[in-house]
This record gives C-alpha cells, structure tokens and sequence, in this order.
C-alpha cells in the first residue's frame, strides 16, 4: 500500500507539472502587447517575412510600380481567389488590372512585412501604401495585403489566395487599435 501512495503522488505531481508547462504564459504586466493584445493572451507573436515569401512580396511590389501585368499575372495560381476587404471575390485579373494601368503609373511601397512557410505553403502579409492620380489629383490609399501561395511544380511561388484590405479609421478606437 505504501508502494501505491507514493507512485499515486508521484504521478499527481507529475501530472500537474505537465497542466502548468502547457498553460499559457503571461508577460509581465504592462508589457506591449501589439494590436488587439494577443501577446497578453499567450499568442505568438506573428514572424518576419523573409527568404521566398519577402521575395514574393518585393516582386508583387515591383511589378506594379513597372506596370508589369504579365509578370504579376503568371504570379497567380490557375484557381487563385481574390477577397476584397467586403468579402467580395471580385477575379483576380481584375486586381492585376487595377494595380498595373494608369497614367501616371501607381508607386506602390510596401512595409512592416510577415510570413511563414510550411513545405510547399506558405503566406505573406504586408501594409501598403498606394500612389496614384485620380481625377488629375495625386491619392495615397493605404492598406493590408495578406496572400497564401503554394509552390508550383516549376518550383515557383503561386498565390492562391489574396485578401485586400484599405486602412479605415474608426472615431471611437485610438490609432493603432
């Protein structure tokens, strides 16, 4: 019987070391959390674009600032979906479309960039800020892009899935929120 109490107690204290490492961690008070807080609520933080997905991003930004419209397009999945910030799923050539014509031609800057690979998938997101003429008076639209791509056979990075989003600001949450 003294044989079972102690593997009893050994296993109830094992066990609650296992429920504690999996418990989420708490950073300490008044630490930055970054938008929405997710940080305070044990998330992990969201990674830097690098390697082929910043390349992706810095090819997609390049090819709109030279009006490129073959290039962005062969960047494109044959079933790619586009998802406007509406939820509209407006094709893809449109937004190619959009983004390549115009006079003068659009400047397009992107920054604060993040991205993961996982084997032949992969995501990249980055803010921009879009240059162009409208109605002969120079706009600048800002905004989120997010895009999930998948390797091609060729090896080459597609995108498969593109998500747009323009900055709006909300009176009754302070910048940043």
């Amino acid at each position: 019987m003294r044989k079972l109490t102690i593997v009893l107690v050994l296993l109830t204290i094992a066990l609650a070391c296992v429920a504690l490492a999996q418990a989420p961690q708490q950073p300490p008070a008044g630490a930055a959390g970054g938008r929405g807080g997710g940080a305070q609520r044990g998330m992990a933080q969201v990674p830097p674009a690098t390697g082929p997905m910043l390349d992706v991003a810095n090819k997609i930004a390049e090819a709109i600032n030279k009006q490129d419209a073959a290039t962005l397009t062969r960047m494109l999945a044959p079933d790619v979906v586009y998802l406007d910030e509406d939820g509209h799923a407006p094709p893809a050539s449109r937004w190619v479309m959009v983004l390549t014509s115009g006079t003068p031609p659009k400047h397009f800057e992107i920054s604060n960039t993040h991205g993961q690979m996982f084997g032949d998938a992969g995501w990249v997101s980055f803010n921009y800020v879009l240059g162009e003429t409208f109605q002969n008076n120079p706009k600048n639209l800002r905004g989120t892009a997010s895009l999930v791509l998948k390797k091609a056979a060729s090896g080459d990075w597609q995108i498969q899935l593109i998500h747009g989003a323009l900055y709006q600001k909300v009176a009754s949450l302070p910048e940043g929120e």
